[in-house]
């Protein structure tokens, strides 16, 4: 006999509990953007009681498709025909459906956003989870239900799923390569040579020096570093000047105590180093290119030829997970110097945040993200300007402390020394503090004292000279010397990267936006 209702159908509960873990794995999957919500309600924690209620809900579908399924009866009558049942799948039902449209609602918010890489990235981690989930939940609700022949094909498939899920776990699934050109970046001290593979694995440079052969690894006190998918190695200035180098890897499957299960050995192509030196150089500017990386690569295309690069911060939304910082920042740079020019990295503020932001110093191979650069001719003062917000600000989740991090970088400063007497700073704000006025004006006077005619930043993502406002020219008149200028970077769906040309009698600036106009020029004397 059919049901009249389709509250007690079969078909009902089941629909909506797909609908209902859906839902959930979705809105987990967003909880890069649940900060913003909770801010704009200002209730703490709103979108993580939201998630648990999903998860609540979810569980009650659970219940609530068993009893149907099963028939449950107490007193010989079938729970589901009871008017208790039919109200408790209509609240979960209902609630089932909101939670899914407040999902997609976030999804949508995401797309339109930066974020949505990170989106994908929380959905791709927590896959694995959800379908070991959902093939407990069906063995545990369906698979007593069927008979015969459609039993052993559920059971035959299902089983080849678990082996799959066993076995990708346990073995690594894919190709192992190196997915970049390297990008060397100058630390003041030496080169750090960056690349990045697909796996886990570890790093190592080869070259030839003065006859002798080197094969120098990314190790941390003698233990070769096979946790990463990024590969740091330091080399001497004099090692890598005028050289050639390939870089190397040895997938890394499994470390224990006592020995280690490794897998495929990779080695690039050869690379030829060539370092900035002399009075003319051109420098390639980039910065705020938040993910936007072909309207990034369109906009430099119409750069001509250059020496080197300076990246000047802000590659990602935050910092969550370490493929961001291959996708946007090692692979990037990667393509920008083709592992054949030096880059000098200036941290933006988006790189303070998620969880690996903590881990992007070493990654990097840096000692600091504060140091100066000496050249033969020019000097170069990088400093980090952290956050631009208050500590205590909600966004940061209490993972902030930059009031100390910045008065320690002043106090760095105000030892600092350079070689030359043209000098460039390079801050992703150009205040260097934007939170305190006070270290704002002793990181400026100490900029002055060692000469800085030029200040470059980015994060306002304009592109102009600092000194529109009465707050700009308050700052700028107190340092009648230094011009401070702002490079870009990705703003209104428009990209705008600069050039850097410094010759024996001045710096001459032009910047370009993604469709190949040129949207600024200036010139200033030393």
């Amino acid at each position: 006999m059919k049901e009249k209702s389709i509250l007690k159908s079969k078909a009902f509960p089941c629909i909506f509990l797909s609908v209902s873990v859906i839902g959930t794995i979705l809105f987990n999957a967003a909880r890069a953007t649940w900060v913003f919500v909770d801010i704009a309600l200002k209730i703490d924690s709103f979108t993580l009681y939201l998630l648990y209620a999903m998860v609540v809900n979810s569980v009650l579908s659970v219940v609530l498709t068993a009893l149907r399924l099963y028939e449950i009866k107490i007193k010989n009558v079938p729970l589901y025909r009871k008017k208790a049942y039919c109200a408790v799948s209509i609240i979960s039902s209902v609630f089932s459906v909101l939670f899914f449209v407040i999902a997609i609602v976030f999804l949508i918010i995401m797309s339109t956003r930066d974020s949505s890489e990170v989106f994908l990235l929380y959905l791709k981690n927590s896959l694995y989870d959800a379908v070991l989930i959902i093939l407990v939940s069906f063995f545990a609700l369906f698979f007593p239900l069927l008979k015969g022949k459609s039993r052993k094909a559920v059971l035959a498939v299902s089983l080849a799923v678990i082996s799959v899920l066993v076995i990708c776990k346990i073995f690594p699934v894919g190709t192992y390569k190196i997915t970049c050109d390297p990008t060397v970046i100058d630390t003041g001290k030496d080169y750090s040579v960056i690349f990045s593979t697909s796996d886990f694995g570890t790093g190592y440079v080869e070259y030839t020096y003065n006859s002798k052969e080197y094969k120098v690894y990314d190790n941390t006190g003698g233990r070769i570093n096979s946790d990463s998918k990024i590969h740091s190695i330091s080399i001497p200035y004099e090692h890598l000047n005028n050289n050639t180098y390939k870089v190397g890897s040895v997938r890394v499957i499994e470390q224990y105590s006592y020995g280690s299960r490794t897998g495929k050995e990779i080695l690039s192509d050869e690379y030829t180093f060539t370092p900035v030196t002399g009075k003319n150089r051109t420098y390639l500017v980039v910065s705020d290119w938040h993910t936007k990386i072909k309207k990034a690569y369109s906009a430099i295309s119409y750069m001509g030829d250059y020496d080197g690069v300076i990246l000047m911060g802000d590659s990602s939304p935050g910092l969550d997970f370490e493929e961001e910082a291959i996708r946007n920042i090692v692979e990037f740079s990667g393509k920008l110097s083709g592992g054949t020019m030096p880059v000098i990295y200036t941290r933006g503020n988006h790189e303070t945040r998620g969880s690996y932001a903590s881990k992007l110093l070493n990654a990097l191979g840096l000692e600091s993200f504060y140091y100066t650069v000496d050249t033969d001719n020019y000097s170069f003062v990088i400093l980090d300007s952290g956050e631009d917000k208050d500590d205590s600000h909600p966004e940061y989740g209490g993972m902030d402390d930059y009031n100390t991090y910045r008065t320690k970088m002043i106090e760095w400063l105000k030892e600092a020394e350079v070689k030359n007497d043209k000098v460039i700073t390079l801050s992703h704000a150009w205040q260097i503090s934007e939170v305190e006025k006070d270290l704002s004006e002793e990181a400026w006077n100490e900029i002055d004292r060692l000469g800085t005619k030029l200040v470059i930043s980015g994060h306002s993502h304009q592109c102009r000279l600092v000194g529109k406002n009465e707050s700009e020219q308050e700052m700028l008149s107190a340092h009648p010397n230094i011009t401070a200028y702002m490079d870009g970077g990705y703003n209104n769906d428009k990209y705008v990267a600069s050039k850097m040309t410094l010759s024996e009698d001045k710096i001459y600036l032009e910047a370009y936006d993604h469709l190949g106009e040129k949207v600024f020029e200036h010139s200033i004397k030393w």
